[in-house]
């Protein structure tokens, strides 16, 4: 009887040690932990705490573009749409809370300058058609609008495929950004290193 007993509760036990063990990893495997492929996810605390000690690069890609959806135009069918101009509203005042001070860049894209200008309405868009070009030449390109900024934090619009560029030169991995998914990169030394995804909870 005794031995059924403590056969009883060792099984109980083991039942609630796989179960918290399921629990803890379906927790790792949240949006907020890492992606699948490996890239670091950080909220817009730890990009403020990472601008305190170096000019930060944000790199956003546009909102949903209007030749792809079925959703309405916000005008220019090359743009995007209301739902992506409300969208970049709403990432730019949860991005604004943390990090006010910062210039503001796109691409020479009709869709990243109407995302950009929705992102801030209070800041002036400056537009660079080199964030169209995406490559090895990025970072100079990227370095170059720090320079005009004088080393303050810097948001760009730009496009997925400089993104994913950016990814897998940085990190070797595969990344494939949504509408307003974005990247977070500082300079030290002289080097632009790739922290990893902004998160927004």
């Amino acid at each position: 009887m005794l031995a059924l007993t403590l056969r009883s509760v060792k099984s109980k036990k083991n039942i609630a040690i796989l179960m918290m063990a399921f629990v803890i990893m379906a927790g790792l495997n949240t949006r907020l932990a890492w992606s699948s492929n490996g890239l670091p996810r950080i909220d817009s605390e730890t990009v403020a705490a990472i601008a305190q000690q170096h000019p930060v690069v944000v790199l956003f890609r546009h909102a949903e573009r209007c030749d792809r959806s079925s959703n309405e135009c916000l005008s220019d069918k090359t743009g995007i749409t209301v739902n992506g101009a409300y969208n970049a509203r709403a990432r730019g005042r949860a991005f604004s809370e943390k990090m006010k001070d910062y210039d503001l860049y796109s691409s020479n894209a009709v869709r990243t300058i109407q995302s950009a200008t929705w992102f801030s309405a209070d800041k002036k868009v400056t537009v660079d058609k080199n964030m169209q070009e995406c490559g090895h030449r990025i970072y100079r390109s990227i370095e170059a609008l720090q320079a005009k900024s004088q080393n303050k934090n810097v948001v760009i619009f730009t496009h997925n495929h400089c993104l994913s560029y950016i990814v897998k030169d940085k990190r070797g991995v595969k990344f494939e950004p949504d509408y307003l998914d974005s990247l977070v990169m500082h300079s030290e030394n002289g080097k632009l290193i790739l922290d990893g995804e902004l998160v927004f909870r």
